[in-house]
């Protein structure tokens, strides 16, 4: 299916070029972290997810366009994005797929429904305090075909059939499956989303996000269960932010699961302070802890951040 998708790639690229230029964009984010450790303090420069992409869309007459994205993580930092495999870049959202009245249909590597259905809860994304640390469900998957329906008196529906994962013994498309139906106003967002057989668990995941003039209020529930085993853990997220002045954003969040630490706690606070509309600078500290010594830590971070 990836040589598929990479073929159908090439053609629109190629049948674009004869129309209009594609989008180019991407992301630089960098920070000095201090890391405390049982085994001592280390202090690094950190590449946040930094990105590289190229997007585009191309209009068939009827309502009907073609839409592609092909994003691409780097690190500016030391050049290994994807030190797993010792590559320059890691994949993340890369797609082709058709938009028209009646939805938009997308194959490719995707988030999750699941993990979209967040929205901005997690106001440490990508950071040492991203809610992965403890919550199960932040995946993005390949071999992924999605659906999203049109958005309706403010609601809307994503249903993502996924090639099955590990653990299970299927590994056709639809064996693994993530489902989200979601409102979203002016004065609320509510979410509600499944996993279904998605490496080795069930989830459940309900997420409320409530703006007011100047700050945010998120919150999010989530029960998973670990199919090989049966066994179910809960966790919630909740996090705020406030604006401070015209250029400045006070945030905190607090996360806490068994999920992935035993009496796993997860506590964040930062404060970011807009240079421009596509420049930052910011600072975090993150704390987290449980009951296994080696993985607790505190880090306290500062840095940049550039979009283009």
């Amino acid at each position: 299916m990836k040589f598929k998708v990479l073929t159908l790639f090439a053609f629109l690229m190629g049948f674009n070029l004869q129309s209009e230029q594609p989008t180019v964009y991407g992301k630089l984010w960098i920070s000095i972290e201090s890391q405390n450790t049982a085994s001592g303090t280390e202090v690094d420069m950190v590449s946040n997810a930094s990105r590289l992409g190229i997007k585009g869309s191309m209009d068939f007459g009827e309502g009907i366009e073609a839409i592609y994205q092909a994003e691409y993580e780097v690190d500016p930092v030391d050049g290994t994005a994807d030190e797993s495999k010792d590559r320059t870049f890691k994949q993340r959202n890369s797609f082709v797929g058709l938009k028209g009245s009646m939805g938009t249909i997308f194959l490719g590597k995707h988030d999750t429904a699941t993990k979209r259905s967040q929205k901005k809860i997690d106001l440490f994304n990508d950071l040492a305090g991203d809610i992965k640390n403890i919550l199960q469900g932040e995946n993005r998957m390949s071999d992924l075909v999605g659906y999203t329906t049109p958005k309706i008196n403010g609601f809307s529906a994503t249903f993502n059939a996924i090639k099955g994962t590990e653990g299970l013994g299927d590994d056709s498309i639809g064996d693994s499956t993530s489902t989200s139906l979601s409102y979203d106003s002016e004065n609320i967002y509510i979410a509600l989303a499944f996993d279904s057989e998605l490496k080795g668990y069930d989830s459940t995941r309900l997420t409320l996000q409530i703006p007011f003039s100047r700050s945010q209020l998120g919150i999010m529930f989530q029960e998973s269960e670990k199919l090989s085993t049966g066994k179910e853990e809960d966790g919630y997220v909740i996090s705020f932010s406030q604006k401070v002045g015209n250029k400045g954003t006070l945030k905190f969040q607090q996360t806490e699961s068994d999920m992935k630490l035993d009496s796993g706690k997860q506590f964040s606070f930062g404060y970011d302070y807009k240079l421009s509309s596509k420049a930052k600078v910011f600072y975090f500290f993150t704390d987290l802890n449980g009951n296994q010594d080696s993985k607790e830590k505190e880090i306290h971070g500062a840095g940049f951040e550039y979009k283009f």
